[in-house]
C-alpha cells in the first residue's frame, strides 16, 4: 500500500523522467515532504518552515532531481525499511557506504534461497547467468546504469 507522501515522490520523480502526470517535481516534492510531516504529527506550518530551508527546498538544494527526491523520500520512509532500500536502488541517493569490516558489498537484491539452487538448480543456473550472477551485489535490470 502506498501512502500520500510516496504517491507525491513518485509523481516528482515521473515528471522529471518525462512522463506527462500533471503539476511540477517541485509542486509534487513539496505534498510528499508536507504529507510526510503532517502524517508523524508535524503541522502544515513545521513543513512549509523545513521546505524553507535552502537544503531542502527543490529550487535550491544541491544536486540532481534523484539527489533532492531520493534523500528526502529517504528520511520519509525512515519507518519502512524496504521502500526506503529499494528507493535507494533506484535513485542511488542518499549515498550509502557498507562498513569497512562488512562481509560482503551493499545488497542491491536478494539472492535466490538454497531452497531453489537445491531443487531447480538448472534453471537457477540459468537465471544466476542471465543476471551475471547471484550475488547480492548483482544489480537488477532497471538498476544498470
Amino acid at each position: 500500500m502506498f501512502d500520500y507522501a510516496e504517491v507525491e515522490f513518485l509523481l516528482a520523480e515521473a515528471v522529471e523522467r518525462g512522463y506527462t502526470v500533471g503539476g511540477t517535481a517541485a509542486g509534487h516534492y513539496n505534498n510528499a515532504i508536507t504529507a510526510s510531516i503532517e502524517d508523524w504529527g508535524g503541522t502544515a506550518s513545521d513543513a512549509t518552515n523545513y521546505l524553507a530551508n535552502p537544503q531542502v527546498a527543490y529550487a535550491t538544494a544541491a544536486g540532481t532531481w534523484k539527489q533532492k527526491i531520493g534523500i528526502q523520500s529517504w528520511i520519509a520512509y525512515y519507518n519502512r525499511g524496504f521502500e526506503a532500500w529499494t528507493q535507494f536502488r533506484k535513485l542511488d541517493y542518499p549515498l550509502l557506504v557498507a562498513p569497512p569490516d562488512a562481509l560482503s558489498p551493499f545488497p542491491m537484491r536478494y539472492t535466490y534461497p538454497i531452497l531453489e539452487q537445491t531443487l531447480n538448480g538448472a534453471n537457477w543456473k540459468a537465471a544466476s547467468t542471465a543476471i551475471g550472477g547471484d550475488a547480492v551485489s548483482t544489480k537488477l535490470f532497471w538498476d544498470l546504469h
